[in-house]
């Protein structure tokens, strides 16, 4: 199919070509955007694939060139507080500074894929309006709905001491020894909030952070299992990827 073709293609028709999985991308975990599930190159009119996150030119927000279109969803936990006493995170999708905004800017369901913005100075419209729906095992946080889903944007008690991230802070009845103390020497990204400036996987005792990408990379570099994720999904496997965090 050609790519002229292959933009044409029906919103129900590109949910199909999503779900087929590895009969249709198969880029195995850490191989790289390309042929991954992050890569929607066949449907952008020059075939380009970090134009959908990224631009050098022109780009929506300074952090990270960021290129698409930001959900203005409010995202929320079904539940006040956890069971430490910690506060959840609460944020708007479109102001919010971390990584875990940009996640969600696709996978809360609201903004479609296809929704990018500069490509060319001729400034050529995306034409690709598939938006993740609820249902999808790929949509995380539909419409701000966060419950259910692991605490993002929020404090990790980096070298076993309380943090303060996003506005929250540590709950006083967490029992600091169950974590780890320093999880990026296991390959977890954590990040510092440094007020005003945007977060950055440079963790800092008394303000560092946890986001949707300390366990996921949508690059598909450092990755050893499905979902993007930096370890394995078996408790068996000495990799697992609760335990580079947790303590149990």
């Amino acid at each position: 199919m050609n790519r002229a073709a292959t933009r044409h293609l029906s919103a129900a028709a590109v949910a199909a070509l999503l779900l087929l999985g590895a009969a249709t991308l198969s880029a195995a975990p850490g191989d790289g955007v390309t042929g991954s599930r992050h890569d929607f190159s066949a449907h952008q009119p020059n075939g380009e694939i970090c134009i959908f996150c990224h631009t050098p030119h022109n780009a929506k927000t300074r952090t990270l060139l960021w290129n698409h279109t930001l959900s203005s969803s409010a995202f929320r936990w079904n539940v006040a507080r956890t069971t430490g006493g910690t506060d959840f995170a609460q944020f708007s999708g479109d102001t919010y500074g971390g990584p875990t905004a940009k996640c969600l800017s696709c996978h809360d369901g609201t903004v479609a894929v296809g929704d990018y913005g500069y490509l060319t100075a001729s400034g050529q419209p995306p034409a690709w309006d598939y938006k993740i729906p609820s249902s999808s095992a790929y949509s995380v946080g539909p419409a701000g709905d966060l419950k259910g889903t692991h605490p993002v944007s929020m404090p990790y008690p980096f070298m076993n001491q309380a943090s303060t991230y996003n506005g929250v802070t540590t709950g006083a009845h967490v029992a600091l020894d169950e974590w780890l103390a320093d999880p990026t020497a296991a390959g977890i990204p954590l990040y510092t909030d440094f007020g005003t400036a945007p977060r950055q996987a440079a963790p800092q005792v008394g303000r560092t952070g946890i986001e949707c990408t300390s366990c996921h990379d949508p690059h598909n570099q450092a990755v050893s299992d499905v979902y993007f994720l930096r370890g394995s999904l078996s408790s068996e496997d000495p990799d697992y990827i609760c335990a580079k965090c947790h303590e149990k």
